[in-house]
């Protein structure tokens, strides 16, 4: 608790410990990205194991989430925060020493039931630390810390797989300190609403962000495609390149992300994420017809500039609509779409995967990517509504 919030400053020292922790937990997360698809496939597994393995994960973050947001308030968000640092810490403890298909599968859902209270948390505190007037740029800055990992931790993770002859007790191990390290960060940031014991309890479900939460569906469905498949499309199409895919699409997120915040404060969400949706399906194309390294780190561009403006809008859309008690519930709800986008695009797809092959597959990612777009233009009969 040695850090407090300042007036109406983004950038404070209480900020800061919040950004250090979301980026060492996205670390953490980040660094299997390379490495467990093939470790399934080492054990015993298949294609359609990782995408149970990627689905389970998922499916264990979200499926307390609405009694976490319902309760946030009265328990306080730094209790959570911390709760499912640990939770996730502990059980990568577990992947360290008991190395095993049917382990890797408890333990990795053991992992979502704490990734699922941190994501909640850490999206409702950005929120509780925004000025009102400022918060698209908030949420663009706090979204620096996912994609710096995302640039860092795959191809980290990448090369020591290659260079250590897929020594997986020692790239668990890392992924263990990183989570560490964030819990620490966690331990001195302080909570600058506290516990509201008075406070009444809240629905399951917010219908104030039930557009916001349907675009980030769209949005996170060929992100879990992606985090689930890429390793293993690279390899079909001997693309030896994914972990520099992760750190194009990071970096040009880190950019992107803070701008579009900062726009849409500006001149409206709308017209600031529908563009993006475009860019970013226009992305998925190209990685469906992408047949060399250099096509592949292009598309990564094209897609980290897409969607890293898309989602800030979106989530600064969502906090629009939500008073501050009303911001547990209504982050539940909304992150709680965010992965099942994941859920969807790592399960369902990973079953059409051997019907459709790879191209076909990121065809269908692109047209779900432009669904609200098409939405709006229905609607408003333009796109900037």
């Amino acid at each position: 608790m040695l850090f407090k919030n300042s007036g109406d400053k983004i950038i404070t020292p209480n900020f800061l410990a919040l950004f250090g922790a979301v980026f060492l937990m996205f670390t953490a997360i980040d660094f299997y990205i390379p490495v467990l698809p093939f470790y399934v496939i080492d054990v015993g597994g298949d294609e359609a194991s990782v995408g149970l393995l990627m689905g389970l994960f998922t499916f264990c973050s979200i499926v307390l989430r609405p009694f976490q947001g319902r309760d946030l308030n009265r328990s306080g968000k730094k209790r959570l925060l911390i709760m499912g640092m640990a939770l996730y810490a502990s059980a990568g403890l577990g992947l360290l020493f008991l190395p095993s298909l049917p382990l890797l599968y408890f333990f990795r859902a053991v992992q979502g039931f704490g990734w699922g209270a941190f994501l909640l948390t850490f999206n409702t505190l950005t929120l509780d630390l925004a000025p009102p007037e400022k918060r698209g740029e908030a949420v663009g800055l706090m979204g620096i810390a996912p994609p710096l990992s995302l640039a860092v931790a795959p191809l980290l993770s990448e090369r020591l797989m290659i260079t250590t002859a897929a020594n997986y007790r020692l790239l668990f191990f890392m992924t263990l300190g990183a989570a560490l390290l964030a819990l620490l960060l966690g331990v001195l940031f302080r909570d600058p609403a506290g516990k509201n014991k008075m406070a009444e309890r809240a629905p399951l479900f917010s219908r104030k962000v039930l557009v916001p939460s349907l675009i980030i569906f769209c949005m996170t469905f060929n992100l879990g495609s992606l985090l689930t498949f890429l390793p293993l499309f690279g390899e079909s199409r001997d693309i030896h390149a994914v972990g520099y895919f992760f750190t194009i699409f990071a970096i040009t997120t880190i950019f992107s992300r803070p701008l579009a915040g900062k726009l849409s404060d500006r001149l409206g969400r709308p017209r600031v994420f529908l563009p993006g949706l475009l860019i970013a399906a226009a992305a998925m194309v190209m990685i469906a017809f992408a047949h060399s390294a250099l096509q592949l780190m292009l598309s990564a561009f094209v897609l980290g500039l897409g969607f890293g403006s898309a989602h800030s809008s979106v989530m600064a859309m969502a906090a629009d609509r939500l008073a501050v008690l009303e911001r547990g519930v209504g982050m539940a709800t909304f992150t709680t779409a965010f992965d099942l986008g994941i859920v969807a695009g790592s399960v369902v797809l990973g079953f059409l995967l051997s019907l459709l092959g790879f191209t076909a597959l990121f065809l269908l990612c692109a047209l779900i990517m432009a669904l609200p777009l098409f939405g709006f233009i229905i609607k408003y009969r333009t796109i900037f509504p």
